[in-house]
């Protein structure tokens, strides 16, 4: 089994380097998150939409 790097550490100037095939779903989370707080949308409601982008993100044929 290969082991995952963590991506998720922020460098000196503030970035996170995020693996270019995850930028779909990062944009589709942050989408997620403005619609969260801009329309008083439900918490576990907005979670559980995130998990069903990303099971579908990770479970959808590549192109």
């Amino acid at each position: 089994m290969s082991k995952l790097n963590d991506w998720t550490k922020v460098d000196k100037e503030g970035n996170i380097n995020v693996p270019d095939y995850l930028d779909p779903l990062i944009y589709k989370f942050e989408l997620q998150m403005r619609l969260y707080k801009s329309s008083g949308k439900n918490e576990i409601k907005t979670i559980c939409d995130m998990i069903y982008i990303a099971e579908k993100f990770f479970n959808s044929p590549k192109k």
